[in-house]
């Protein structure tokens, strides 16, 4: 109880209290009826002294008061013990953790926000059905746990994080995120563990939050998780970011957990975000990145990548027997570049980006540098009216059993892009016969959003092979690939 609500107590008591007494003092002071008054002997003399005599009406007044201070008293008492159990349950309960289960994940945090826990994670479910034209057939089609990915992430002392992603996607068990941070600033952080390299756009982008359901020809040229340092932040209000780091140095689309060779890549990456404060105009995109770096391959971790399609079928590979005589390795500086940008203004989004990856090779005695580049631009129309976004879409009125009972949205998404290998590439380091020039790759889809973790998503995606001659041109790829996902 308060201390307002304890006095406000005791003055309706000490009323009530001190008028039961006036009553009482009001009665023994009243005047006698006649006959008690005439049965009075007027000549009896009192045996007591008149200072000892104590008038009755006085006896009865102190008799109340006493009665009156004893009751206030045991309510003091028990104010007293209500507001010693206040406190104690406030405090307990301000000393309590904090747990919700919301749309974003399982959270438990301190009472004081310096320590926290969140636990989420999706599962993505494929299906891919193959159809080709020409010589060569496709792979099968195939039903697939694509992700299954739970996520684990905690802060300490509010400006430490961790965060740990394994996979168990496609049979296999794959530690895909496994760092520590240390967040201070906005303009200055610092993170250090597995994790993306800042390079590719698409690849920075979320799993959760691609428009198709795999990422299209230039994330091949880019690595995909590596081991390292970086430094990152926002400056001018988010306006401007940037990310500087040194990594062990993966081979392109490679996930890499150490570096057999000395030599390290050093990665930086600046991107402008000019109305990033203001939200009333479109958000508009530039940056830059860029890698650079040694490696050096052996017969059996050569240290070069093996690119796929976008129906992740094998597109291009280096010659590789185990032979010193016919297997082609690293031998030297590897260098990334890639603009990038997007602009997201209302329901319409566009993204777009090139990558060119150089590598110095080595077959036997024979060397080379070797030129991969790859360019793409993605669209998306939100045709229910949600707001297109880098970072995913919400649903105005989602699918969620809420009381808005709504149909979620729905996303029209097409893109083109072209890959293509240097032709000094063949024949010497690939194999004409057998491994394309170039691939060329258009698609089309439509996005199901119920919720902001539940989608559904069915691409068209048609790739067309072309081989160094004619002759060895391999089958277009046309291929259906549809998905479920659900996050949380």
């Amino acid at each position: 109880m308060s201390v307002s609500s304890r006095f406000i107590t005791l003055a309706i008591l000490l009323g009530a209290l001190t008028g039961t007494s006036q009553g009482a003092h009001a009665q023994t002071t009243s005047p006698q009826d006649p006959a008690s008054e005439a049965q009075r002997t007027p000549n009896a003399t009192s045996t007591s002294s008149p200072m000892n005599a104590t008038p009755a009406g006085g006896v009865t007044q102190q008799a109340a008061a006493t009665d009156a201070a004893a009751r206030i008293q045991v309510l003091e008492d028990r104010i007293a013990a209500l507001e010693k159990a206040e406190a104690k349950a406030k405090a307990t309960a301000a000393a309590a953790p904090t747990v919700t289960a919301t749309r974003e994940g399982l959270n438990i945090r301190s009472a004081d926000n310096a320590f926290s826990f969140r636990l989420r994670g999706y599962v993505q479910s494929d299906a891919r059905f193959f159809g080709a034209k020409g010589p060569v057939a496709p792979g099968s089609s195939t039903f697939l746990l694509r992700r299954v990915r739970p996520i684990f992430e905690a802060t300490a002392y509010k400006y430490f994080g961790l965060r740990l992603m394994p996979d168990f996607g496609n049979g296999q068990v794959v530690l895909y995120d496994a760092y520590v941070e240390a967040k201070p600033t906005a303009a200055l952080n610092l993170r250090v563990g597995k994790f993306k390299p800042p390079i590719g756009l698409e690849r920075l982008q979320s799993a959760t939050d691609v428009r198709f359901v795999e990422r299209g020809l230039p994330t091949s040229l880019v690595p995909n998780r590596d081991v390292g340092v970086q430094l990152f932040g926002d400056l001018v209000g988010s306006r401007v970011q940037y990310q500087l780091g040194a990594f062990d140095g993966a081979p392109d689309a490679a996930i890499a957990d150490g570096d057999a060779s000395t030599g390290k890549d050093v990665v930086g990456r600046v991107f402008l975000r000019p109305f990033a404060s203001n939200n009333s105009l479109p958000d508009l995109g530039l940056g830059v990145a860029a890698s650079s770096g040694t490696e050096r391959g052996t017969l059996t971790a050569t240290a070069l990548p093996s690119y796929k399609t976008t129906g992740q079928l094998s597109l291009f590979r280096y010659r590789a027997d185990g032979t010193a005589a016919n297997t082609v390795i690293a031998e030297g500086r590897r260098t990334r570049v890639s603009p990038q940008g997007y602009l997201y203004a209302g329901p319409v989004g566009v993204l777009a980006e090139y990558v060119r990856s150089t590598q110095h090779v080595r077959r036997a005695t024979d060397v080379g540098t070797l030129t991969t580049q790859a360019w793409q631009v993605s669209g998306g129309w939100v045709l229910t009216g949600e707001h297109e976004s880098y970072t995913g879409i919400a649903p105005d009125h989602p699918l969620d059993g809420g009381s808005t009972n709504g149909f979620g949205a729905l996303e029209l998404v097409a893109r083109y892009g072209v890959l293509t290998t240097d032709p000094d590439a063949f024949p010497t380091f690939a194999d004409p016969a057998t491994q394309p020039r170039r691939a060329r790759a258009a698609g089309v889809g439509l996005n199901w959003r119920l919720t902001r973790g539940i989608v559904f998503e069915t691409n068209y995606e048609r790739t067309r092979l072309d081989g160094p001659t004619v002759a060895t041109a391999r089958s277009t790829e046309h291929a259906v690939l549809t998905r479920l996902q659900v996050g949380f």
